[in-house]
């Protein structure tokens, strides 16, 4: 048991007395050449390669530094030349969807003259509908007898009874306005002398 006490009493002092303070030293001294502006672990790595199976290290370190800086300069060559694609690509799309807007606004500006055409289309046909319907009505008051078209006029609106009064024959006009009530036959004698002003 005396023997272990010693021993590790030996391995205590060296750790202890010789150890700690020279990696203390070490320590201390690097971090002060490190501000005076001396790069201490360069010149480390400098002397270690001069030595006889230290600079195989180095030498090995170096190599596969300079091997990982390759493969990460390739690496960003391959993401560099597949943004290169991807932005062409984008460029293109972009260039596509700018060619369909104007596609689609010309296609626009043709339908809304389609849409001006029809619509003007659309409104001659209701005049000649009308026209044709207020002549349709008035050919049949113009073959009803004058005493019915009397009755059934004054009840009408003013709008459609003048429609049917100045489109049938004057002597027709002449002898329904004899069969109706004085106030009403006053009434359109005024309005028909009035349109014809």
């Amino acid at each position: 048991m005396e023997k272990t006490e010693r021993d590790y009493g030996k391995f205590q002092w060296f750790f202890f007395v010789i150890f700690i303070p020279v990696l203390f030293t070490l320590i201390l001294v690097s971090v002060i050449l490190t501000m005076a502006g001396f790069d201490p672990l360069g010149k480390t790595k400098d002397f270690a390669s001069t030595l006889p199976f230290i600079d195989k290290l180095v030498e090995e370190e170096k190599v596969n530094s300079d091997t990982n800086v390759q493969k990460v300069s390739e690496k960003l060559q391959q993401e560099q030349t597949g943004l290169k694609k991807t932005l062409a690509n984008q460029n293109a799309d972009i260039s596509a969807l700018e060619n369909d807007v104007s596609l689609k606004e010309s296609e626009i500006g043709r339908l809304n003259q389609e849409v001006k055409s029809l619509e003007e289309q659309i409104k001659l046909l209701e005049e000649s509908n009308k026209e044709s319907s207020s002549k349709d009505i008035a050919k049949i008051y113009g073959e009803m007898s004058s005493k019915k078209a009397a009755e059934i006029i004054p009840i009408l609106d003013t709008d459609d009874a003048m429609m049917i009064l100045t489109s049938i024959k004057d002597d027709q006009l002449t002898a329904v306005l004899e069969k109706m009530t004085a106030e009403d036959a006053a009434k359109y004698t005024k309005l028909l002398a009035e349109q014809i002003e």
